[in-house]
């Protein structure tokens, strides 16, 4: 749809459910850009139409959402370069605790890095992926694909309808799936230890994010591991084994559901498209005290079986009659919280081999996304090439962050040492499930 002033835009549930919550999204080092190529670009793409969502104004409550004809002052910034991975952290934390109203889209000029500070209620991080494809090769390739061709209508009835009551079998395996994954929390629950303490003390946000990379060497042997020990696992089911599995090393007691955010475009048909928010978090008990193989074929079974695509159905219907909740509501938190872990992977995005990376390693696809709550903490991986970045936000007020720094060295340091924790005989295992 072209944007002119007055202009509404239609979005879905999927939309409103995340309305109350930001993400930064961290892409370098690369090819440094001006303020001036990067407010271009977004223009570009803004005029491209609403499709592209940039210039959407999210409001509480309504699917209709105004469209502003302007990308406001302040939708470009520049800051002074990070020359060590400790500055780029503080830079990023900094952005995101800045004082004032904030535009739905912004971005950060530090260096050869570009930070996308976005209303969660825009997109989910497809548009993140997308905008350092845009604002890096645009102005050298054309228009990006995705920024010319209009979204799909009515995606989540109509891919319901196709995935389900055309084969009926599904549903079926949905519910399989949901019973496989219910015992996993049952054989978690009878795992726990002590429950929490339940005093609390003032609380007020002081968002925060540890950023490490896993080399190319260490990627490489830990995929020699998973495809010889946990076949039935992908590289992120490895990635979020290796975060629990550090995490209880490191004295970080969770709670025994993580939530693993869900890319529901896989359930799409090649001619669909969906720029706006399509994923959804699933409570699944993933163990870093039990092997991984057994509870990988039960997420493989959940993501085969539809069971995403089902719940984004629900909880988008849902939120139409009652609304987000208001995390800013929030002025409490446990003494001595365990910690709630939600889990997002974003893969190794294919249009970013074009963006013109700095030449060696270090490449960073990273993040601060804002935790659910104050006792939660959100791990994002990313891959560029052959490195995996994974970042880990937080309130560093409730959870100490050398901990968390602690946890994440174990993991790029020697990952093997972990995988090697628990029992991996393939024998056994099968006889688990």
């Amino acid at each position: 749809m072209p944007r002119t002033s007055g202009t509404t835009y239609r979005v879905t549930g999927a939309d409103l459910c995340m309305i109350n919550s930001r993400y930064i999204g961290v892409a370098g080092p690369a090819r440094g850009l001006s303020a001036d190529a990067v407010r271009s670009t977004l223009q570009d793409l803004a005029d491209s139409g609403t499709h592209t969502r940039i210039g959407l104004l999210p409001k509480q409550g309504t699917v209709s959402w105004e469209v502003s004809d302007t990308l406001g002052a302040d939708a470009v910034r520049v800051v002074e370069p990070c020359s060590t991975s400790g500055q780029l952290e503080s830079a990023i934390a900094a952005v995101r605790r800045r004082d004032g109203e904030r535009l739905p889209l912004e971005v950060t000029i530090c260096g050869e890095y570009l930070f996308i500070d976005t209303a969660h209620g825009l997109s989910d991080g497809k548009l993140f992926v997308d905008l350092v494809e845009a604002l890096h090769l645009n102005d050298v390739h054309g228009a990006s694909e995705w920024s010319l061709g209009l979204e799909s209508s009515h995606v989540i009835p109509r891919t319901l309808w196709r995935w389900f009551a055309l084969h009926p079998l599904k549903l079926r395996d949905s519910w399989r799936a949901l019973k496989r994954m219910q015992a996993l929390k049952q054989q978690s629950l009878a795992e726990v230890e002590q429950p929490e303490d339940s005093e609390t003390v003032p609380w007020s946000p002081s968002p925060s994010v540890v950023i490490r990379q896993s080399t190319a060497a260490s990627e490489a042997a830990v995929s020699a591991w998973r495809k010889k020990n946990a076949p039935s696992a992908g590289a992120a089911t490895v990635a979020l084994w290796l975060v629990r599995c550090a995490m209880e090393r490191v004295g970080l007691e969770s709670t025994p559901a993580v939530t693993i955010a869900i890319n529901c475009r896989r359930y799409l048909n090649a001619k669909t498209t969906v720029n706006g928010n399509f994923a959804v978090g699933l409570n699944v008990a993933i163990s870093g005290a039990r092997p991984i193989e057994p509870q990988a074929q039960v997420l493989d079974a959940v993501y085969t079986s539809g069971l995403p695509l089902a719940v984004l159905g629900v909880v988008s219907a849902g939120v139409r009659i009652k609304s987000a909740t208001d995390r800013t509501a929030v002025d409490r938190v446990l003494r001595n919280p365990k910690v709630k872990l939600m889990y997002s992977d974003l893969g190794r995005p294919p249009s970013w081999a074009r963006v013109p990376w700095t030449e060696g390693e270090g490449s960073q696809f990273a993040g601060l996304l804002d935790p659910s709550a104050p006792d939660a903490i959100t791990v994002m991986c990313g891959v560029v090439g052959k490195e995996r970045t994974y970042s880990v936000s937080f309130h560093d007020n409730v959870f100490d962050r050398a901990k968390i720094e602690q946890a994440m060295d174990l993991i790029v340091n020697d990952p093997l040492l972990l995988l090697d924790s628990v029992p991996s005989d393939l024998v056994e295992q099968q006889e688990r499930v």
